[in-house]
């Protein structure tokens, strides 16, 4: 016995062009988004022995930056496009991250009279440091944030996308 079959019509508008225009432009917004959500949660593990390291946070994007130029810090990381960072300018950041695996010191100069480097406005001959096991504060930030960060940026995407298109 032969089956047979009803066809239907159903008229379906394509509304991805529309999609992506809005990600394309608000994309930087919602990333920044995410990226502020790192932030503080990083924010609030960093050791607060003077709150310069905490202070020292930044979240940039090819648009919008929260980065503030000190004299003797780090400078600011650019992004690549359609990306966003989350770093810290404080220059000891990376030690307190991922520690310092060896003791030290620093010498002086092979010339005479030479100072080997200057701590505030005093020139000291030779310095010794210690080995520091890590603290690390940004990378238990970021698996605690994974499900915020993306609920951030959906959340912004999706405010745009309504405003786009509001009755579709």
């Amino acid at each position: 016995m032969a089956r047979t079959t009803k066809q239907r019509r159903t008229q379906v508008t394509w509304y991805g062009d529309d999609f992506q225009a809005v990600i394309e432009k608000y994309g930087d917004e919602a990333l920044f988004a995410a990226g502020e959500v790192l932030q503080q949660a990083a924010e609030r593990r960093a050791p607060r022995k003077t709150g310069r390291l905490a202070g020292s946070g930044y979240v940039s994007t090819a648009s919008r930056s929260t980065y503030v130029k000190r004299t003797y810090w780090r400078k600011e990381q650019k992004p690549p496009k359609d990306a966003a960072t989350v770093g810290f300018s404080a220059p000891h950041a990376h030690l307190i991250e991922s520690g310092r695996r060896r003791a030290g010191d620093i010498r002086p100069r092979k010339k005479r009279g030479k100072k080997a480097l200057r701590i505030g406005t005093e020139l000291r001959s030779r310095s010794r440091y210690r080995r520091v096991s890590a603290r690390p504060f940004l990378g238990p930030a970021i698996e605690e944030t994974q499900t915020t960060m993306v609920e951030a940026l959906g959340k912004v995407l999706s405010k745009r996308l309504e405003e786009a298109l509001p009755g579709k």
